[in-house]
Order: C-alpha cells, then sequence, then structure tokens
C-alpha cells in the first residue's frame, strides 16, 4: 500500500454532533527503561521546547466477550481537562499506521453513531449491533492514568510530536505499570522521523514496543499481564497489487510476528520463553524467506539488514537447540529407560531476553521498519543523505551500522519500482517460481532413498521456503487449490523439521561418548529414530510431488 501524502494525515469528516477528526496516524512507540527515565525528561525539556503537560483519564470500551479487541478495534473515552473526547483506533497497513477517528462529546456518555461513514466505524456498528440483539451489550473493561509530556521536533523532511508518558493501567484490582515515550508524524517523511527516532532510542535504550495501550489492557483485563506468543498469520492484499506493494504487506506481518514475540520475550511470562523464541525464529525465517520469493521483481533491501537478520537467527538457534533437547530427545530417552547421563545434554544457550535488549537488535528492528517505508515512499520524497546536518545524518546505513560487523550494504533503500511492476506480471512471475521450486522438490523425491544426511537439510529448506511463499501468494491464488497443496506441504515440513531434530541431537551425543558410556544408548537409539522419520518423510514427499503448485 503507498503511504499516504503526510500533509492529507489529518481529514475534516462530517460531523454527527461535535466536532469530529479523521486521520491516519503514523507512529512508533518504545518502552522507557527505569534507568532512562530521567535523562529522558530532562531531554523533553531541553532547550526552547515548548511543553505541553496533560493528566489522562482513559476508559476502554467493549462487550464482555471482547468483539472488538478480538476485531482489533480500540474504542476509548478520555478526559483532557473539561473535554470529553471519543475515539476510534485501529491498526493501519503497517507498523507505522493506525486509523483514529476522534469526536468530541459533551459528557463522559459514548455514542458509536458517531464514527458513522468511516470503515471502521461501520464495522463498529456492525459489531455493537450484533452484540445488542444477542444482549450483549458495551461498557468499560479497563482504564488508564497517565502523566503525558509532549513536544514537537522540527527535523529535516518532517515534524514529529513526542509524547513521554508514565502512569497505570487498571482492569479491576490488576495494576500495570506505563512508562513509554511516542513519536507521531505530524508532517513530512515517515523516514525522516525514523532518523530521529534511531537518535533517540540509541540514547536511552529504548526498547520498541508494538503493542497499543489498548491490547496491554485488554490482557489485563482478561487475567493476564504477559504478552501472548504471536504466530504467523496470512497476509492480506488485493488482486491488483503490484509485487512491491504485496511485498510491503508481507513484511509487515513478519515483522509483527517478529516484534511481538520480542516484547513477549522481555515482558512475558518465562513458562512460555521457549515457544517466544521458537515463533521469533520462525518468524525470521518466514521474513526471509519472503525476500527470496519477492527477489528480482522489488527492491532489495542492504546487505546489512539482512546479515543482521541472519545473525539474530543463529544466536536464537542456540537457545532453542538446547530447548529442543532438554523438552524433547532427553525427555524421550527417559521415557524409554535411557541410563541418565551426569552432564546436561542441552547446554544453555545465549540468553535471548538480554539479546532482545541489546542495542543491535534494537538497532535492526528499528532499520527493518526505515526500509519498510522506503518501500512506501516515492523516491523524490526521500530525504537526502547528502546534505544533511548533523543532527539528521543517519538513514538505513547508519542505523544498521553495528548491526553486523564487516556487513557490506547492498542494493538501495528507496529504489524506484522496477520495470514492469504490476499486478498482471507479478501474477505470472508467481505461478512461475511455484512451478520451478516445485520441480525442485520432485526431484528430491525422486532421489530421497539415496540422499545424505547433508542434503535432507537442504530438502528441509526447500519444503520450508514453499510453503511460506504458497502463504505469501495465496491472497492472489485459488483458495481451495492453495488448501489442497498446503496439506501434503505442511506435513513433508513438520517430518522434515523433526529429523533435522535428531540430527541436532545425534551431534549433541557424540561429544558425550569419550567421558559419558551413557551416551551410546542414545546414539543407538536416535539412529533407530532416524531411520524410521526417514522411512515416513518418504511418501510423504512423494505425495507432495504429485500434487499440483496452486495457480490462480
Amino acid at each position: 500500500m503507498r503511504e499516504r501524502d503526510p500533509r492529507r494525515l489529518r481529514v475534516p469528516v462530517t460531523s454527527h454532533g461535535g466536532a469530529v477528526s479523521s486521520q491516519t496516524e503514523i507512529e512508533l512507540k518504545f518502552l522507557v527503561p527505569p534507568s532512562s527515565r530521567a535523562a529522558l525528561a530532562a531531554e523533553m525539556g531541553r532547550g526552547s521546547a515548548t511543553l505541553e503537560r496533560r493528566t489522562l483519564a482513559t476508559v476502554y470500551l467493549d462487550t464482555v466477550d471482547r468483539r472488538l479487541a478480538r476485531s482489533g478495534i480500540a474504542w476509548r473515552m478520555r478526559r483532557e481537562g473539561r473535554r470529553w473526547i471519543q475515539t476510534l483506533k485501529a491498526g493501519g497497513s503497517s507498523a507505522l499506521e493506525r486509523f483514529e477517528h476522534e469526536v468530541i462529546r459533551p459528557d463522559a456518555t459514548w455514542n458509536a453513531g458517531a464514527h458513522a461513514d468511516t470503515a471502521v466505524g461501520d464495522r463498529l456498528l456492525g459489531i455493537l449491533g450484533d452484540a445488542h440483539d444477542e444482549g450483549i451489550e458495551v461498557g468499560a473493561r479497563f482504564k488508564t492514568e497517565v502523566r503525558r509530556t509532549a513536544r514537537r521536533i522540527r527535523t529535516r523532511g518532517s515534524v514529529v510530536e513526542v509524547a513521554f508518558d508514565e502512569g497505570r493501567l487498571l482492569a479491576g484490582e490488576a495494576r500495570e505499570r506505563i512508562r513509554e515515550v511516542e513519536f507521531e508524524l505530524i508532517s513530512g517523511s515517515a523516514r525522516a522521523m525514523l532518523r530521529l527516532v534511531e537518535r533517540w532510542r540509541n540514547r536511552f535504550g529504548l526498547i520498541y514496543d508494538p503493542r497499543s495501550k489498548a491490547e496491554r489492557g485488554d490482557r489485563l483485563s482478561d487475567g493476564s499481564s504477559f504478552p501472548p506468543v504471536r504466530k504467523a498469520h496470512h497476509p492480506d492484499y488485493s488482486d491488483e497489487a503490484t509485487a512491491t506493494e504485496a511485498l510491503g504487506l508481507v513484511l509487515d506481518e513478519c515483522l509483527a510476528q517478529i516484534t511481538r514475540n520480542a516484547i513477549g520475550l522481555i515482558e512475558g511470562d518465562p513458562g512460555s520463553r521457549v515457544e517466544h523464541v521458537h515463533q521469533m525464529r520462525v518468524g525470521i525465517r518466514r521474513l526471509r524467506s519472503a525476500l527470496r520469493s519477492f527477489a528480482d521483481w522489488t527492491p532489495a533491501p542492504p546487505d546489512a539488514l539482512v546479515d543482521g537478520l541472519r545473525a539474530l537467527f543463529a544466536a536464537l538457534g542456540e537457545s532453542r537447540d538446547s530447548d529442543v533437547l532438554d523438552t524433547g530427545v532427553a525427555a524421550e530417552l527417559v521415557r524409554v529407560g535411557a541410563p541418565a547421563l551426569t552432564v546436561p545434554v542441552g547446554a544453555p544457550g545465549p540468553d535471548p531476553v538480554d539479546a532482545f535488549r541489546a542495542d543491535a537488535v534494537q538497532r535492526l528492528f528499528v532499520a527493518w521498519i526505515d526500509w519498510r517505508a522506503s518501500l512506501a515512499e516515492p523516491p523524490a520524497s526521500q530525504p537526502s543523505e547528502r546534505g544533511a546536518s548533523e543532527t539528521d545524518a543517519s538513514g538505513v546505513e547508519a542505523l544498521t551500522a553495528a548491526v553486523h560487523v564487516g556487513a557490506a550494504d547492498g542494493g538501495q533503500a528507496g529504489e524506484p519500482p522496477r520495470p514492469g511492476d504490476n499486478a498482471k506480471s507479478f501474477h505470472r512471475n508467481i505461478e512461475r517460481r511455484l512451478r520451478k521450486w516445485h520441480r525442485r522438490i520432485a526431484g528430491d523425491a525422486k532421489a530421497f532413498g539415496e540422499l545424505e544426511d547433508e542434503h535432507l537439510h537442504l530438502v528441509r529448506k526447500r519444503v520450508k521456503r514453499q510453503r511460506y511463499a504458497v502463504e505469501f501468494f495465496a491472497p492472489v491464488l485459488g483458495r481451495r487449490k492453495v488448501e489442497r497443496y498446503l496439506g501434503p506441504l505442511a506435513a513433508i515440513q513438520d517430518r522434515m523439521g523433526e529429523l533435522n531434530d535428531l540430527y541436532v541431537a545425534r551431534v549433541r551425543y557424540q561429544a558425550f561418548v569419550a567421558s559419558e558410556p551413557a551416551a551410546w544408548f542414545a546414539l543407538g537409539w536416535l539412529a533407530a529414530r532416524i531411520e524410521e522419520v526417514r522411512a515416513f518423510a518418504k511418501p510423504e514427499l512423494e505425495r507432495l510431488a504429485k500434487t499440483d503448485p496452486p495457480t490462480r
């Protein structure tokens, strides 16, 4: 989706009994570490900045069965001084965008009809209408009490409002602290705003948080203050989308999975750590697969972004391998009566929580959001990297310089659209690429019995890449054809994943044979299990080879 002209972000609409404004917000939010609180508060009042200080009391509305939250809609009543403002919000097309529609109300009573004639407002009315017909009314679910300090900063290419919020979420007897800073684009370029964001993030150790206050409050009122595990969702785009527009929406989905599981690790329940790490790796793998799926049709990201993602994936892999051994293979060996080892097989890997707090990883997240924004901005509107003042001299190259040592930037952020980047050529290229990749898998199926263990890892990667590609392209493919193909594709992917875990375990146990005689039992069991899983995998791969890849 092309980014809207920032000069048109605030569009008045027809009033329904009060002053109204409707807009698409361009904003990004970060958690403020306790150690940075004083320094950030001082920065807010630095120099000649004109500060706006407000106390905000906000009530969030929903049905008792959370219909608005489940639909991705936030509806609230906020008191600002003597004014009551009713606001409707919903997610936008990227990590930067959110829809917002505000109405000034005479008092604390709410009126859903005030949001009519907007797309999200009509959705709200439909949801509440259905709930009313079923005897389910709307009411207050939770509230926030926040002290906000805000200032506007003019940079080269943008005007940005920076808001520092401190306070708490309240849901019944439950409480949760709020300490966050939000950057909202008032006018200009989203990428110019991101350069300011990166400077502040670097100075104050800010932690990117993709959640809204409404999401956090909904979880708290539902009995859990911990961020949930975020699994993959299917991207959605229209038949008229170009390859670049489709890639942007696919990236949005992949980045959401990565960053929401990252904040889940940092703020979440230690008991869900293994699954957060796993889903983080899935999100990274899907993002890398997306770049391969759209390769040669769309602009390519700088090499430093891809290398940084690869390095993060490898670090998480060490942690996951340890978890898989401890909770998977090792547990299975205990069940079959294997003698116990005197040393743990799953040696502790790097702490992923520390990894996500690290400057390089937070820098990487902002850099990917920045590059995603470059796909939506025409090159002429993007701020120049040459001749900028010292305070604005960053951009994608500077943002990614510390992500991965020795990485050379390749690809240019903000490349012009590729020649022939239109829906028709995109659809044609999809079918060609899926057929080509399917033929390679079919060749692997024919030779499966003779393949060496090392080659099986390549087969697993090809199967996984094909599955992700089909999911990425599904919006413009025949639904039934996609479902028919994904069935055998998912089955063989799971089987090859099981086989990979067994190979990882075999390498780990081989390291103990000299000092731990009990390791020989484990290696014998693993050898038998590997042969068994390979035997199951062969007909499953052959079934996939005989299934035609989906078309339009």
